[in-house]
């Protein structure tokens, strides 16, 4: 079995991570940072369980994964966990109650692939698990989370008589998770005006939220549209969710442009026949199985 430094583990992690999200249009950015020494030492020193062979070091690597949108979090998830096997019992997802606003952890174990596992070449080789932890967080969240990180939970006793301003704290957290909610709301919004508009290529620009390379939209389809609004209505009301699991599930690898994505979405869910007639056999063999 080949073994591998962790900063060789940590790049073709982001490298087959990256390669699955960038064939489904998510929008992100994915980091990866590797434990120093110094960092694994202190950490190793700072629990019994370590030291006493109880549990392992399970985060040597560390991958971040930063989305735009919320509600492409459990998607990702979804996507990870089909390359990885993933630790459940030591995963931390917070579902906290319609009151409460605190730091929501996103947090991931999985297990290396066989030849991605670690090599450290040092006495601490027998602390440290194959495996690597993986953060998902939101755009917005994302600074939050590094200053309350930085400056909050690595120094407790600073805020230890500062309740109220901790609390405040809290509050730019529960202002930027209702910005997100909110931003994802008036881009439907704008989705919507352009379908009552018959404005396709627009529609779908603002409605899908995807990373494609062309938003071109085929004059054949344009036609169809606006000749049929109750046929552009079935896709406006595509659910975005099942369609991005559907490109995954189905190994979707054409071009991310609007005019194949219609044409899939049309394959998988509308079947339109006017459509069909223009979409070319060996598309509509692959995906109408």
């Amino acid at each position: 079995m080949h073994k591998n430094i962790p900063s060789t583990a940590a790049k073709e992690i982001v490298s087959l991570i990256s390669s699955k999200l960038d064939k489904i249009g998510v929008m992100y950015r994915i980091f990866s940072r590797v434990k120093e020494e110094s960092s694994l030492n202190k950490k190793i020193e700072s629990d019994e369980k370590y030291i006493n062979g109880e549990a392992k070091i399970q985060d040597l690597v560390g991958i971040r994964i930063v989305l735009y949108f919320p509600d492409d979090i459990e998607l990702v998830h979804s996507v990870v966990s089909s390359s990885y096997s993933e630790s459940k019992k030591d995963a931390s997802i917070d579902d906290l109650d319609a009151n409460t606003f605190k730091p929501v952890r996103y947090n991931l174990v999985y297990n290396l692939l066989d030849d991605t596992k670690y090599s450290l070449s040092t006495t601490n080789e027998d602390f440290v698990d194959n495996t690597f932890e993986l953060q998902i967080r939101t755009v917005f969240s994302e600074g939050w989370h590094e200053v309350e990180h930085d400056l909050r939970y690595k120094f407790q006793d600073d805020w230890l008589n500062n309740s109220s301003e901790s609390r405040k704290l809290n509050g730019v957290y529960a202002t930027l998770e209702t910005s997100e909610w909110t931003m994802v709301q008036l881009l439907e919004e704008v989705a919507y005006k352009h379908y009552k508009n018959g404005s396709w290529e627009a529609m779908f620009r603002q409605r899908l939220r995807l990373r494609m390379r062309g938003f071109k939209l085929n004059e054949c389809l344009n036609n169809i549209f606006d000749n049929n609004y109750e046929l552009a209505k079935k896709f406006y009301r595509i659910d975005r969710f099942n369609l991005i699991q559907e490109l995954y599930k189905r190994e979707y690898s054409y071009p991310l442009e609007l005019t194949n994505i219609v044409l899939f979405c049309n394959t998988v869910f509308i079947k339109n026949e006017a459509i069909i007639k223009i979409t070319p056999p060996e598309f509509f063999d692959e995906f109408s199985a």
